[in-house]
């Protein structure tokens, strides 16, 4: 089997990714077809979060931290994990450009904003101040993408990674269970995996890669001459 080639985000329950709306639409972020996507740096972060919490385990792995996500506070080029935007798969993505091709503004724009509702809701709720009480006569209203929603982000490589990425990269996803914004209300509950071109099954190909070595053969690595496994 080949790599794994994509990062699966799938909800659980409503979820707030912001975006660069105003009234209700502040609460989802969309690309430019009204499709909503969860902007790389947020996955990038919430999957260093989840690599770290896998590090009790394996503490000896730290230095596969910092290569797959860049040491803490760095911006630079120093990391080998390569993540894109998580939206719509490509397929959707292109029937949906195809649609909007060609529309006039209004039209467009009535448009995008019709496939941004088709996966979202509008929730309203009382403001709640710094005491935790809710402050009366503020209400607000956001829209949360809809639970079921299953968002796919490209992923490469700046270098061919090693078993010890793989490793922690698979555990890394495990350990994220939470994205977004108001996630100690119920909100932004996920699974994230690993899938390939070939994959049938991300939750089996994630769990045989986060396996400790020896345990379990991740889909398409064998055992190299020195030991190491290694993709096919």
């Amino acid at each position: 089997m080949s790599a794994p080639d994509r990062v699966v985000v799938r909800l659980a329950s409503p979820a707030l990714f912001p975006g660069a709306g105003d009234g209700s639409d502040r609460g989802v972020a969309t690309d430019e077809h009204g499709l909503p996507h969860l902007p790389r740096h947020r996955l990038a972060a919430c999957l260093r979060a989840g690599a770290l919490a896998a590090l009790v385990l394996t503490p000896d792995l730290e230095w596969a931290a910092d290569e797959l996500f860049g040491r803490p506070g760095s911006h630079g080029p120093d990391r080998i994990l390569r993540l894109g935007h998580a939206g719509a798969d490509p397929q959707t993505r292109e029937v949906v450009a195809r649609a909007l091709a060609g529309r006039a503004g209004p039209e467009r724009a009535t448009l995008r904003r019709a496939l941004t509702r088709a996966h979202t809701v509008v929730e309203a709720g009382t403001a709640v101040g710094a005491d935790g009480a809710p402050e009366p006569g503020r209400l607000r209203t956001h829209r949360a993408l809809l639970p079921g929603t299953t968002l796919t982000a490209p992923l490469t490589w700046a270098r061919t990674p090693s078993a010890e990425h793989w490793l922690l990269l698979a555990r890394a996803c495990l350990a994220t269970d939470r994205i977004g914004a108001r996630t100690r209300r119920g909100r932004g509950r996920v699974e994230v995996r690993l899938a390939g071109p070939d994959t049938s099954d991300p939750d089996a190909t994630t769990l045989a890669l986060a396996a400790p070595p020896g345990k379990e053969e991740g889909p398409g690595r064998g055992t190299g001459n020195d030991g190491e496994q290694v993709y096919t």
